[in-house]
């Protein structure tokens, strides 16, 4: 039997061998390529789908139910973050305080193209308006007691 396969072996020549292992590859990326497709139905299956797109509360209702990713950093991504002049918090509390200055503006097929001032880039923005509030200070017996409650908590926790 071991004489027989090793005749064949000897027998078949280089193309064959190149096309018995492409015949193999293409097998395997098409069951591959089927599982794929599958897990993705599966996906679209699972999520519900809006009949009425003009019911704003009800896909309000459904983006607030699903659970924001928390945003991990690595420790490269938290050292940079730490060491930055401006750091991400920072710049998206100063969003808004300024505007760009234009000097040319058109529209082509609903697209609307600004030519950008490169003198006079950006000017603040006047509109903001700072409204301090005042902090109502805690009582001292208040105090004492939010720190006992915090005490016990931590007793509570260890």
């Amino acid at each position: 039997m071991f004489a027989n396969i090793s005749s064949f072996l000897k027998s078949i020549t280089f193309i064959d061998y190149v096309f018995f292992f492409s015949v193999i590859f293409l097998i395997i990326l098409v069951v591959s390529l089927i599982y794929f497709i599958k897990i993705n139905e599966e996906i679209i299956e699972s999520t519900e789908k809006i009949e009425d797109t003009d019911n704003l509360k009800e896909i309000v209702n459904n983006l607030k139910a699903i659970d924001p990713k928390p945003i991990t950093f690595t420790p490269y991504e938290k050292e940079q973050e730490d060491k930055a002049i401006i750091s991400y918090d920072e710049l998206l509390s100063n969003t808004g305080e300024f505007e760009l200055n234009y000097t040319d503006e058109e529209v082509k097929d609903d697209v609307t193209i600004k030519k950008v001032d490169l003198n006079n880039i950006a000017n603040q923005n006047m509109q903001i308006e700072v409204n301090p509030k005042e902090v109502p200070l805690l009582s001292l017996e208040k105090e004492e007691e939010f720190l006992r409650a915090l005490k016990e908590l931590q007793k509570g926790l260890n």
